[in-house]
């Protein structure tokens, strides 16, 4: 029998493994025998701890946004300032969604509609972080710090400044001739703030 201890562990790496199955094969493609394989273990207790293929997917991208949930309540929640808020969120794209073994799997869940990674998001912005970035947005254009802006088109605009990058590095370094990726990423967040700033700020 696990102990506690024992079982998260056994947890842990099975979903270490099936992230890289589910990033090279997707859900319909992955085998739980290949992924019991690489995580050491037999394939009895990837359903005991996760009952089905199903399930342990869906359990990696709610650990995603649990970690983005967790960010929100102790970065994000108490800020007041929208440059500083911008650039943490900045900050935390461009530390969290630069793991290659994640982006296939996003990318996949986005291309067949993303009914699993959906649910997921959808739950977790009903929690208040879409309020909070509309509602910052939206004070400081009534303060007249900010152009009169749609906060939607604001925030798709930002997100989308972030990810482009993160998903297609490889053409982006190749086309724009960026010979050190490592010290471009590590610019990215003040470089976005500063282009996103510079374009919803009254002139």
């Amino acid at each position: 029998m696990e102990n506690k201890q024992d079982k998260k562990n056994t947890a842990s790496l099975i979903l270490e493994a099936a992230t890289e199955e589910f990033s090279k094969f997707g859900l319909a493609g992955a085998r739980i025998d290949r992924i019991a394989k690489l995580a050491g273990v037999n394939k009895a207790m990837i359903y005991y701890h996760f009952q089905s293929k199903e399930k342990l997917y869906q359990t990696i991208i709610e650990q995603f946004v649990d970690k983005l949930r967790h960010f929100f309540k102790e970065r994000i929640v108490l800020l007041d300032n929208p440059e500083e808020i911008f650039l943490n969120l900045s900050e935390f794209y461009n530390s969290h969604f630069a793991n290659p073994t994640f982006i296939p799997i996003l990318l996949r869940e986005i291309a067949s509609g993303g009914d699993m990674i959906k649910k997921t998001f959808a739950e977790f912005m009903a929690e208040g972080p879409a309020h909070k970035l509309k509602a910052v947005i939206e004070n400081s254009v009534e303060q007249g710090s900010f152009r009169n802006i749609d906060s939607r088109q604001a925030i798709a605009s930002f997100i989308g400044m972030n990810l482009f990058y993160l998903i297609m590095s490889p053409l982006v370094n190749n086309i724009l001739e960026i010979k050190d990726e490592k010290d471009f990423r590590e610019k990215r967040p003040e470089a976005i703030v500063d282009l996103f700033f510079n374009g919803i700020k009254t002139k």
